[in-house]
């Protein structure tokens, strides 16, 4: 989320599946197989839609000219974010090694929707279905980078940073929603400063990253920003 728009609503953590299974043995080039590898999950195909409310309006021409194949830009941003949030590392024989079998929220289709509102751009389910997502993007801000003195050096890098961060929305695994009118006895929501920063992570990832991004000096400030500093800060070590 780019904005201070309605925050995001990812799909409840599912319950693991993963069952033991009997120990075998094998050969030493199996085995160096085996902990070479890792489990990658298919690249997600949920509907994707584009709802643009003006036509008319200035930023509309420019999105879509920027733009113009919307599915392909979207596909390769799901195929980042399974590479970097939905992929298991390398097999390890040292046993304290955390180990995942990746599972991707179930979210069905995906709609972008072009408005005229100020801000920048957010995500949020549908009441009647949160497996529907909408990604709404600000087109004020659209013709902000495309036009006049404040426009970006490269608005393409820029629009397609933003669309990936917010899919990457339509892809996280957070608490399941709230069962009591005051939230009471549920489960903790993550802090929103960890969503932005696994957002982000993916952007910076996908070498999608503004020119303003900074590395934090310290973990404290890493854990403390949402937007662009957090990315550093989930896994150590980020380029």
């Amino acid at each position: 989320m780019t904005s201070s728009a309605p925050a995001p609503h990812p799909s409840a953590i599912p319950k693991d599946n993963t069952q033991e299974q009997e120990p075998h043995t094998s050969s030493k080039e199996e085995n160096q197989t085996n902990l070479a590898s890792n489990i990658t999950s298919p690249t997600p195909q949920p509907k994707l839609r584009l709802h643009v409310e003006d036509l008319r309006h200035p930023a509309s021409s420019a999105f879509l000219a920027l733009i113009p194949d919307l599915a392909s830009t979207l596909d390769k941003a799901l195929a980042n974010i399974v590479k970097y949030l939905y992929t298991s590392p390398a097999k390890s024989k040292d046993p304290h090694r955390p180990t995942f079998t990746p599972s991707i929220p179930p979210t069905r289709s995906v709609t972008v929707f072009l408005r005229d509102y100020s801000g920048v751009a957010y995500t949020t389910g549908t009441e009647l279905d949160d497996a529907h997502k909408e990604i709404h993007v600000s087109l004020p801000y659209i013709r902000h980078c495309t036009s006049g003195p404040s426009a970006k050096d490269d608005p393409l890098h820029e629009l397609v940073g933003v669309l990936t961060h917010e899919l990457v929305h339509c892809y996280q695994h957070t608490a399941p929603p709230s069962s009591h009118e005051n939230g009471n006895g549920d489960i903790p929501r993550p802090p929103g400063g960890l969503i932005e920063g696994i957002a982000d992570f993916v952007r910076l990832k996908a070498g999608l990253e503004p020119p303003h991004w900074k590395r934090p000096l310290s973990a404290a400030e890493a854990a403390e920003v949402g937007y662009g500093v957090s990315a550093y800060g989930v896994f150590p070590g980020v380029a």
